[in-house]
C-alpha cells in the first residue's frame, strides 16, 4: 500500500492508492444512476458566502464569477478506514443564473461517513483545466452516504457578491438653448442602442457598458398622457454595490451616433447580491430640436386656426377627430393630416378637411422640410382623399397617381359608353372595357362626384407670407375654403420645387393670387370650379402666367367650370402642355396651339365654340393624343384638323351634340385616324362617306342620334374601310344600306346596331360577314310612329360567329326557321304577334348557357321551361 501526503492550510491528509479505492471513485449523472448494494449517492450545491475570513482566493481575490466554475475536484476522508477519496466532477446551475448557486454531479460513495477536507473550482479552456479557487469548510463538516440515498451538502465560495441591473432611458425634456447642435437632434423613437458609462461610489472605479440594446415602448399614464421610454432588452450583471451614472451615449439601429451627453439629474442606484435592480437614465431632449420646432410650429398653427373646434370629415380619419397634444412635446407631430421623416421633421400637413378657420400663421414658415401642404384638395368633400392615407414621403408612384386623380374622378370618359348598350356588350366580348365613368351625354354641368361651388370645408382666409421659407415645397392644395389671397409681399420664386398647384373652389377668391405668378416650376395647376372669378379676371390672370417664368414648364392646366369666354393667344406660350380641361366654361373662341404643343388629353366640353381654329392644319399636335373632345359645342362642320395620313392613332375623338352638318374644307378634307370616333347627336342626314373616301382609319363609329336618311352606295369606299368593327347607327331615318355592305367592304365588322331606324325589311346584308357577333335591329318604325319590320331572314342560323340578336319592339309574325343555339343572347320581347318554336334551344336555356328575352304572353313553343301564360 502507498500514501501520498497532501497539504491544505497546514493539514496533512494521507491518501490511499490502493486500486479497490480507485474503483469506488465513481461520478453518475441524474439520468444514469444505478444503485449497487452497499453505495448511495453525494450532490454538492456551491454558493456564494458571506464572509471572507476562510477564503482562499488565487491570486488573492475572491472568485470574480460563479459562471466561470465549470468544474470542481473535491476531497473527502472516509471516517471508517482513513482512506481519501478525490473525484473531479461537473457543475451545473442550480437556476437560470449561476450567481444564485451551483451544484455538481452525483458522486457514488460506499455508504459511510465521509469528511470534507477542501475542494477546487476550475474553468475549463479548450482541453486544459484552469483553477480559479480553492477553498475548505470553515468548520469541520462530515457527510453521512446512506445506501441507496441522496446526500446534499451546501459548500460556500467566497465570491464577489452581484446583481444584475435592468436600465431604461426616460426623456428629460429641456428648454430651448441657442446651441447649433441641437438643430437636428434625434427622436426619441431612434434609440437602439446606449452606452452608459457608471462610477461605483465604493471604489471610484468607472465602467463603461458599450453598446446595450434598447427597445422602444410608448406609455400612457395619468389621465391619458402619452410618453415614452427605451428599456434595456438584457440584464446587466454588476458587483454589488451604489454606483452613479456619469454619462450616455445613444445610437440608432445601425450604431450610428445619434447623442451623447452628461446627465443633468444624479442618477444613483444600488446593486444587491443576486437582486435585479431597476435604474432610470434621463435621456436629454431639447426643444431646440428642429422636429420639435416643427411640432411647436404645428401647435401655434392649430391655435391659430382655431385647433380646440376643430371637427375632422372626411374618410381618411375618424370622423370628429382632433389634434391631441396631451403628450409628451416630442409627440406633437403624431397628428391626423401630419406626415413625418424618418427624422421626426413634418414633410406633409394636411388641413383641408378639420374646419379650421382664419390666418395660416407665421408658425408655417418653420415647417422648412415640408413637401406637401393641403389646404383642402378637390377630393376632400367626395371621399378616398389619397394624400391623408400616405405615411412620410410620398413615393414618386403616389404622386403620379395623385396627379391623374383630378383627370380620373372629373374628367375622363369613355365614349363607347355613348354606343348602343348592345354594342358595349360587343365591346365586353372583345375584351375591350367599358368604363362607365361619365357619359357625358347626359351629364350636368357639375356631376353629383363632383364638389359643388360654394361648398365648403374650412374656413382659411389667408396664409402668412412666411410659407415662402419652405423651399423644399414640392405640392401646395388651397380648396373648398374661403381663402382670398396670400398675405402681401409673399414670393415663391426661391421654390424651384414647387410643381404642383391647386387652388379649387375658393368661393372668396375674387382673382388669381399675385403670388402665383411668381411661382418658377408649375407643372400641374387647378384651377376649376372657381366661377365666381369674372370672365375678363381669369383671362387676363392666364395670360400673365403664361408671360411667367412658369410657362414653360407647365404640363396640365385645368380649368373646369369658370367664366371663361376665351382663351388668351398667350397660352401658346405653355409649349410643355399635354393635359388641358377646359370644360362647363362659356368659351366662344380658342386660339390654335400649333403642330409643337402636343396636346394628350383635351377636353372642351359643354362651351360654346363655333369653330376650331388651325396653324397650317394643326390645333396642336397629335402625337400622343389619348382623349380629344369638343362634345356639346355649336360646331357646324368637323373641322379638318387631322389626317388620316398620321403615323399615330388617336384614342378617341368627341364632337357629339354639336350641330355639325358636314365636314369642313369638303374638297381638301384629310381624314382621320382614331380608334373611336363620335358624332352622335349632331345634324348629320347622309351617312358621312367622306371619312371612308379620304381613307380615315375608325375602328369605332357612333352616328347615334343624327337624323341620318340616306347611305350612298360609295359611301363605304376607301383603302381604310376594312379597319371598322363597331358601327352604331340607332336612332336615325334610314330605310336601307347600301348593296356593298357586305364581308367584301366589312370583313372585320364585329358589332352593328341599325335600331330605332325605319327599315321594313330585315337588312341580311351584314349576316355575310364571318366576323360579326352582336346584330341589333330593334324599333323599326315608320314617320308615324307604326311597327314596320315583319320580315325573318331565314337562314340567320349560318350565320358563324353571331351571339347576340336584337330584334324587340317590331312586328314580327310566325317564324318556320331553325333557331341556332349559338346565339345565346336571343330578344324577341315585345313582338306581340310572334309564333316561334324553341325546341331546338330549349335545353340551353333551362341549362343556363341562353338568355332569351321574351313576353310571357308570346306565343313560344317547344320550352315549357319558360314561364308562358
Amino acid at each position: 500500500m502507498k500514501f501520498k501526503i497532501i497539504n491544505i492550510k497546514g493539514l496533512v491528509f494521507v491518501t490511499c492508492l490502493m486500486a479497490l479505492s480507485m474503483m469506488m471513485i465513481t461520478s453518475c449523472s441524474d439520468d444514469d444512476e444505478k444503485f449497487e448494494t452497499g453505495y448511495g449517492y453525494v450532490q454538492f450545491k456551491l454558493f456564494k458566502s458571506s464572509s471572507y475570513l476562510k477564503s482562499t482566493q488565487i491570486d488573492n481575490n475572491q472568485m470574480q464569477y460563479l459562471d466561470d466554475a465549470e468544474k470542481m475536484k473535491i476531497i473527502l476522508i472516509n471516517s471508517e478506514d482513513g482512506s481519501e477519496v478525490t473525484q473531479t466532477l461537473g457543475l451545473n446551475k442550480i437556476a437560470d443564473d449561476a450567481e444564485e448557486g451551483l451544484r455538481s454531479d452525483n458522486l457514488q460513495l460506499m455508504a459511510g461517513d465521509y469528511t470534507i477536507v477542501g475542494f477546487y473550482i476550475y474553468s475549463v479552456n479548450g482541453q486544459q483545466l484552469e483553477l480559479v479557487y480553492s477553498g475548505e469548510p470553515d468548520q469541520q463538516t462530515i457527510l453521512t452516504v446512506t445506501t441507496g440515498g441522496l446526500s446534499v451538502q451546501d459548500l460556500q465560495i467566497q465570491a464577489v457578491e452581484r446583481g444584475r441591473i435592468n436600465f431604461s432611458l426616460s426623456k428629460k425634456i429641456l428648454p430651448n438653448t441657442n446651441s447649433a447642435n441641437n438643430a437636428d437632434k434625434f427622436m426619441f423613437s431612434q434609440i437602439a442602442y446606449a452606452s452608459i458609462t457608471i462610477k461605483d461610489l465604493f471604489t471610484k472605479d468607472t465602467q463603461f457598458l458599450e453598446y446595450l440594446p434598447f427597445s422602444y415602448e410608448e406609455q400612457v399614464v395619468e389621465d391619458g398622457y402619452l410618453t415614452a421610454v427605451a428599456k434595456a432588452d438584457t440584464l446587466i450583471l454588476l458587483r454589488a454595490g451604489n454606483y452613479q451614472v456619469l454619462s450616455y451615449s445613444i445610437y440608432d439601429k445601425n450604431k450610428s451616433t445619434l447623442d451623447a451627453d452628461n446627465l443633468i439629474d444624479e442618477t444613483i442606484f444600488e446593486i444587491s447580491d443576486n437582486q435585479n435592480t431597476e435604474a432610470d437614465v434621463p435621456v436629454n431632449i431639447y426643444q431646440s430640436a428642429a422636429y420639435i420646432q416643427d411640432y411647436i410650429a404645428l401647435r401655434q398653427i392649430w391655435e391659430a386656426l382655431d385647433g380646440p373646434d376643430w371637427n375632422y370629415q372626411g374618410e381618411g380619419y375618424t370622423n370628429g377627430i382632433n389634434w391631441d397634444f396631451d403628450k409628451d412635446i416630442d409627440f406633437w407631430g403624431d397628428q391626423p393630416g401630419v406626415g413625418l421623416n424618418d427624422n421626426g421633421r413634418v414633410i406633409t400637413l394636411n388641413l383641408g378637411s378639420f374646419g379650421g378657420r382664419g390666418m395660416v400663421p407665421d408658425a408655417i414658415g418653420q415647417l422648412e422640410e415640408l413637401k406637401i401642404l393641403t389646404l383642402g384638395t378637390h377630393s376632400d368633400l367626395i371621399g378616398n382623399n389619397m394624400i391623408e392615407q400616405w405615411e412620410g414621403e410620398p413615393t414618386a408612384s403616389q404622386k403620379l397617381a395623385w396627379r391623374n386623380d383630378f383627370y380620373e374622378r372629373f374628367i375622363k370618359k369613355d365614349i363607347k359608353t355613348q354606343f348602343s348598350e348592345p354594342l358595349q356588350f360587343a365591346f365586353e366580348l372583345q375584351g375591350k372595357a367599358v368604363e362607365n365613368t361619365a357619359s357625358e351625354t347626359t351629364q350636368p354641368s357639375i356631376s353629383t362626384k363632383d364638389v359643388v361651388p360654394g361648398n365648403l370645408s374650412n374656413g382659411i382666409t389667408s396664409v402668412s407670407k412666411e410659407i415662402s421659407k419652405l423651399s423644399k415645397l414640392q405640392q401646395l392644395f388651397i380648396a373648398n375654403g374661403k381663402f382670398i389671397d396670400f398675405e402681401d409681399g409673399t414670393d415663391f420664386s426661391a421654390m424651384d420645387d414647387l410643381t404642383d398647384v391647386e387652388f379649387y373652389n375658393c368661393p372668396s377668391m375674387k382673382t388669381l393670387p399675385e403670388a402665383l405668378f411668381t411661382m418658377p416650376n408649375i407643372e400641374l395647376l387647378n384651377l376649376s370650379n372657381n366661377p365666381q372669378i369674372a370672365a375678363a379676371d381669369i383671362e387676363n390672370g392666364l395670360d400673365q402666367l403664361a408671360q411667367s417664368p412658369t410657362a414653360g414648364k407647365l404640363q396640365i392646366l385645368y380649368l373646369r367650370n369658370n367664366n371663361l369666354t376665351t382663351l388668351p393667344q398667350s397660352v401658346r406660350n405653355f409649349k410643355k402642355l399635354g393635359k388641358l380641361d377646359c370644360a362647363y366654361n362659356k368659351l366662344v373662341s380658342i386660339p390654335a396651339f400649333g403642330e409643337d404643343i402636343k396636346l394628350v388629353q383635351l377636353t372642351m366640353d359643354y362651351n360654346q365654340i363655333t369653330e376650331i381654329p388651325n396653324i397650317d392644319g394643326y390645333f396642336c399636335g397629335y402625337d400622343d393624343v389619348e382623349d380629344f373632345s369638343f362634345a356639346h359645342n355649336k360646331l357646324k362642320e368637323f373641322p379638318n384638323i387631322f389626317s388620316a395620313n398620321s403615323l399615330y392613332t388617336m384614342e378617341s375623338v368627341d364632337f357629339s351634340f354639336n350641330e355639325i352638318e358636314g365636314f369642313q374644307d369638303e374638297e381638301n378634307f384629310k381624314g382621320i385616324k382614331v380608334a373611336t370616333l363620335s358624332l352622335a347627336g349632331n345634324r348629320l342626314k347622309t351617312f358621312p362617306g367622306i371619312l371612308f373616301n379620304t381613307d380615315s382609319y375608325v375602328n369605332a363609329l357612333t352616328l347615334s342620334g343624327n337624323g341620318i336618311e340616306t347611305f350612298p352606295e360609295e359611301a363605304l369606299e376607301g383603302e381604310n374601310t376594312y379597319c371598322l368593327e363597331s358601327l352604331d347607327l340607332t336612332y336615325n331615318k334610314l330605310t336601307e344600306l347600301p348593296d356593298n355592305f357586305n364581308a367584301v367592304l366589312l370583313p372585320y365588322l364585329y358589332g352593328i346596331d341599325l335600331s330605332h331606324n325605319r327599315f321594313d325589311y330585315f337588312p341580311k346584308g351584314p349576316l355575310n360577314i364571318s366576323r360579326l357577333t352582336v346584330f341589333a335591329l330593334r324599333s323599326q318604325h315608320d314617320a308615324d310612329g307604326n311597327k314596320i319590320m315583319r320580315e325573318w331572314p331565314t337562314g340567320i342560323y349560318t350565320c358563324p360567329s353571331l351571339r347576340a340578336l336584337y330584334v324587340g319592339d317590331n312586328d314580327l309574325r310566325k317564324i318556320d326557321d331553325t333557331i341556332s343555339p349559338n346565339i345565346y343572347i336571343f330578344e324577341i320581347i315585345d313582338n306581340p304577334n310572334i309564333s316561334i318554336d324553341l325546341t331546338d334551344i330549349c335545353p340551353y336555356i333551362k341549362a343556363g348557357y341562353y338568355t332569351l328575352i321574351y313576353d310571357p304572353t308570346q306565343d313560344i313553343r317547344g320550352c315549357d321551361y319558360l314561364n308562358l301564360n
